[in-house]
């Protein structure tokens, strides 16, 4: 505990004194991650005045601070620090204007966008609509392998363009400096595409056209640690497992939204020393892992104010339907059957914390079905067993399972950032073990598991199961997520590699519906679906607990509203 307080003494006296670093060499990638350095030479950074700089205790970052490359939740941080958006949303999830205003035409296929006035990236350019255009014909990008192509593959000739056929996405047009229209197409695999879901295209950070010129896509990337927007914050510097350095732009171009603090620190803090860190005022705030025991602690704590909401997502566990092991549904059922997920919750978050999940759809959202007509997976060995013999692996001598002269052992990739999934696996282990599976665990940290996974091609992917968690958009499309098979590319969200024609239908159907009450009926015939299938399952729903230091006012987080959009509001006494 000493060591980690020293280090961010450390950190926090270097953030205050230190306002200038050297120039990142061209040739690192972020590959390399040791450690990254300030604003290369064309980013001008003003030194912030005072010591007002709001600390965050979190787990590692990758250090992919690119809106549209950025696929772990504290790198999404960091780049929502420093992008802003067309489109933001309010406490309400509803959405309204970020840097731009919006109208939709007729036929609800184009969307044309006005950029307000001023708007300007942190080193005083101006922000212009050949920018936008930039930002979303990089995504099209035949390079591109972020998970954001579902922003894009939809407008007009995102094929033809991400192909090479053309140099011109004929779905973007900008009309002046300020004004771009974006246009879909009126099909997409057969389906009508005008959806109420198009407007979530729009919140990724623009980047400027300028400063991320590139050649080849090796030379984009390499900015990923180096980033420069137009956000509340502008990036100085970053170090693999330690910090993440950012102090708050000078120059926003918005100035009723202006900061009134110096900076955020996000520094790496163990996950058993976050609560002592907060009460101490080592750091100002931090989420903690959604447990009775936590949020009890905290809200004991002298100097600590919890905060729980409902969080909107999910953590899941996503079968390798690429096996022929595990793309037999009576197998991946079974494994349910034989997971005791209600005594993994009563024991790990706490009956008031977190409950069975049932469907990929949160209980915050307007379309949450009745999960009392879907099957809960009730922890049953002899109904595991069943499936087992029925899919014809057949107990042996040795109390494990064989078909086909092969023994049934499956791999499960465990991170060890958070311990939760340890704990599931470690009690699936046990239970597993009763009904003849012989289960390996694999540990590792979660850089790892993704490179196993979702950031692998499909036939290259060495996994059987993963556990992680995911956060969900405020519109319920489930589009170019877990459960669209159309994101199982690398780079994707999907790594079961499962494809179901009628999910995919309904998916479809319910982006294009724009009556609310007909749209959650289609969902609730999606859920259902995917709770019978179960290529990727929900194990919990949860809430969401954070702990902030008494010294900070302002962080207002909640369900739809994080605490980057909170920053406005912020004051440190």
């Amino acid at each position: 505990m000493k060591k980690v307080f020293a280090l961010l003494l450390v950190l926090l006296l270097t953030f205050t004194l230190f306002a200038s670093c050297s120039k990142k060499d061209s040739d690192s990638g972020s590959s390399s991650q040791s450690s990254s350095s300030s604003n290369s030479s064309n980013q001008t950074t003003a030194t912030p005045s005072g010591e007002k700089i709001l600390v965050m205790g979190l787990s590692s970052v990758d250090g992919v601070f690119n809106p549209i490359l950025s696929d772990q939740v504290y790198d999404s941080y960091v780049c929502s620090c420093i992008f802003d958006g067309l489109v933001d949303n309010d406490k309400f999830g509803e959405y309204i204007p970020g840097l731009a205003t919006w109208e939709v035409s007729a036929d609800r296929l184009t969307y044309t966008f006005t950029l307000k006035d001023g708007v300007a990236f942190s080193d005083g350019t101006p922000l212009t609509a050949e920018d936008v255009e930039f930002t979303y014909v990089t995504i099209a990008h035949p390079d591109y392998n972020g998970p954001r192509s579902y922003a894009v593959d939809m407008l007009l000739g995102y094929e033809e363009y991400n192909a090479g056929e053309t140099d011109v996405f004929e779905g973007i047009k900008v009309i002046d400096e300020k004004t771009i229209s974006f246009t879909f197409t009126e099909e997409f695999y057969g389906e009508p595409v005008a959806s109420p879901a198009n407007i979530e295209c729009f919140v990724y950070g623009i980047m400027s056209k300028d400063y991320y010129a590139f050649d080849s896509w090796e030379q984009f990337e390499a900015l990923n640690d180096n980033p420069m927007g137009s956000g509340f914050l502008v990036f100085d510097s970053w170090a693999l497992n330690d910090f993440v350095k950012l102090n708050t732009n000078m120059n926003y171009w918005d100035e009723s939204r202006a900061l009134k603090i110096d900076g955020v620190l996000l520094t790496n803090v163990p996950e058993d020393s976050l609560i002592g860190a907060l009460s101490t005022g080592d750091i100002d705030f931090g989420q903690l892992t959604a447990t009775q025991e936590n949020w009890d602690e905290a809200a004991s704590t002298a100097g600590i104010v919890p905060l729980k909401y409902l969080g909107n997502g999910y953590t899941f566990l996503c079968f390798n339907t690429l096996k022929p092991m595990l793309a037999d549904l009576r197998v991946r059922q079974a494994l349910m059957y034989a997971l005791d997920r209600k005594s993994f919750i009563a024991a790990y978050y706490g009956a008031d914390l977190a409950m069975p999940g049932l469907a990929p759809i949160s209980p915050s959202s307007w379309a949450f079905p009745d999960i009392s007509e879907m099957n809960d997976y009730a922890f049953d060995l002899d109904k595991a067993g069943e499936l087992l013999d029925d899919a014809g692996w057949l107990m042996g001598s040795d109390g494990y399972r064989y078909k086909d002269g092969n023994k049934f052992e499956i791999h499960w990739l465990v991170y060890e950032d958070s311990p939760w999934p340890g704990v599931l696996s470690g009690m699936a282990y046990d239970t597993w073990k009763q009904v003849g599976i012989d289960l390996i665990i694999e540990k590792m940290d979660f850089n790892s598991v993704a490179d196993k996974t979702m950031d692998a091609e499909p036939e290259d992917r060495d996994f059987d199961i993963y556990t992680m968690g995911f956060s969900l958009s405020i519109d319920p499309d489930p589009r170019g997520a877990l459960f669209d098979a159309d994101a199982s590319a690398a780079g994707g969200f999907n790594a079961s590699g499962f494809r179901d024609d009628r999910s995919q239908e309904l998916m479809m159907q319910g982006r294009a519906e724009f009556d609310q009450a007909k749209r959650a009926a289609i969902y609730k015939e999606w859920a259902a679906l995917q709770n019978d299938l179960i290529p990727t399952v929900i194990i919990a729903y949860r809430f969401e607990i954070w702990g902030i230091n008494e010294r900070v006012k302002g962080l207002d987080i909640g369900t739809y509203f994080d605490w980057v959009q909170c920053l406005p509001d912020v004051t440190i006494d």
